[in-house]
């Protein structure tokens, strides 16, 4: 296919309703005295549009393709993609009136076929909706075009905790302890309207430019309601969140789960933020799981040897294998994480190696070095969006996980404690030798007599 004119590119761009009829006259105008005279190629023309803001290079590979619709749902513009997963297709859009900027959300055409499903996303978007807390993304409004169902919510700037763990490696522990605790904060405020995330991960806390950390993708959240099942429930989904950051209890039931499964999942998050990788980055998706179920995960000592011990035992007691040995809610744990940040503790601590090697060292429990998918539901590509519908398309790949093997016993090992500080010994003190000699012939003065009494 030959690459379209200015001539018929502008054509497919005044058919898309992209840009107003006379903000588009208005920026042609000033095009064509910058060109004076000269012959406007496509290149000058997508160039100049999208140096004026009237489009995006979104818009620009699509109407290249040759499409001119679905660039608009409901009251909202779509600028571009920001990403997929099996549960949506998320967009950025813009208000038709206001221009604030929004995240769409939309969901994928095969779930929206089940009425059931459709029924229950509402009931349990609706509780995710309530929500207003500044740790939490927002979601401001649920519609529907048509078929097409999706969510409004908040959009900002930033970079989610992944992207910046592989770019900028481990966290300071400053940064690390704070961000954690705004997170627990954000889980506490929805753990209080009965819901449970169950994929807490680094790339689902989301740092704005301001510094503030926000909580994305409710999509696996869990409503914890007496009188009616659970959506995975429901579609009889076996096992939902990221093996990586998964739960011992919800690789075994994911519906059977309370607040406590959050906490564990982001204690593996603040394991990440101070060694740059998850407690188990090896082995298959099954192995890791089943390392989650009964193994300690190499010592955060074993990455940073100057990390402060008590933050250290902060995260392993969030990432206890039985619930009832970690912190019982979130707030627990903002409580602690914030009173260590507020003691200073965690400022200006030189990196240094163990003295002498007191460091123990922990083989590796992998017994693998796959590269699997680190998450339950794979990311695709998007489709073109065709026919005025945002076209999506989904692969939904949860393995059903029935039963995990237990690694042997020869595989388990003990929590690494810190290297305890060495102790010099005291030289006795100079009258400890003379009072012991006279001891000694005291006791020899009295056997002696024993002896001569008893002849």
């Amino acid at each position: 296919m030959s690459e379209p004119s200015a001539k018929s590119f502008l054509k497919l761009l005044e058919r898309s309703g992209i840009v107003a009829e006379e903000r588009l006259k208005s920026s042609l105008a000033k095009l064509s005295t910058k060109a004076d005279g000269k012959t406007i190629n496509l290149k000058d023309l997508a160039g100049h549009l999208l140096d004026s803001g009237l489009i995006t290079q979104w818009h620009i590979d699509k109407l290249l393709a040759g499409k001119y619709k679905g660039f608009f749902l409901g009251k909202y513009k779509l600028l571009g993609h920001l990403g997929s997963g099996g549960m949506s297709s998320v967009y950025l859009a813009q208000h038709k009136i206001s221009e604030q900027l929004r995240a769409i959300k939309v969901l994928p055409r095969k779930k929206v076929a089940d009425k059931s499903y459709l029924d229950r996303f509402y009931l349990e978007a609706r509780v995710a909706a309530s929500l207003n807390h500044p740790n939490v993304i927002r979601i401001y409004d649920i519609c529907n075009e048509g078929n097409t169902h999706y969510m409004v919510m908040e959009y900002v700037n930033g970079t989610d905790l992944y992207e910046l763990g592989k770019k900028n490696g481990p966290l300071d522990f400053n940064s690390a302890a704070k961000y954690t605790a705004q997170a627990a904060e954000g889980l506490s405020h929805a753990h209080q309207q009965d819901l449970v995330h169950r994929d807490i991960k680094p790339a689902n806390l989301f740092k704005t430019d301001q510094g503030v950390v926000k909580i994305l993708d409710l999509g696996l959240a869990l409503v914890n309601q007496n009188d009616s099942q659970s959506l995975t429930v429901l579609h009889n989904e076996k096992v939902m969140g990221t093996a990586d950051y998964l739960s011992p209890e919800q690789a075994v039931n994911s519906h059977d789960v309370d607040s406590r499964a959050d906490i564990y999942s982001l204690g593996c998050t603040l394991y990440f933020f101070l060694t740059g990788h998850p407690p188990f980055p090896k082995g298959s998706l099954a192995q890791r799981i089943a390392m989650h179920q009964s193994l300690a995960p190499k010592s955060i000592y074993e990455s940073r040897p100057e990390c402060p011990e008590s933050l250290v035992k902060i995260c392993e007691k969030m990432m206890a294998k039985d619930a009832v040995d970690r912190y019982q809610t979130c707030n627990e744990v903002k409580v602690e994480l914030m009173a260590l940040v507020e003691s200073g503790e965690l400022e200006n601590i030189a990196t240094f190696a163990p003295e002498d090697t007191l460091i123990q060292n922990t083989p590796s429990t992998s017994t693998s070095t796959d590269n699997e998918a680190t998450t339950l539901a794979v990311l695709d590509a998007v489709e073109p969006i065709e026919d005025s519908v945002v076209e999506h398309a989904f692969q939904e790949t949860t393995p059903a996980f029935t039963s995990v093997n237990n690694p042997s016993d020869s595989q388990k090992k003990q929590k690494t404690t810190p290297p305890a500080p060495r102790k010099r010994r005291r030289p006795p003190p100079k009258w400890l030798v003379p009072v012991a000699i006279a001891a000694m012939f005291l006791i020899l003065i009295a056997v002696l007599t024993l002896v001569s009494f008893l002849a």
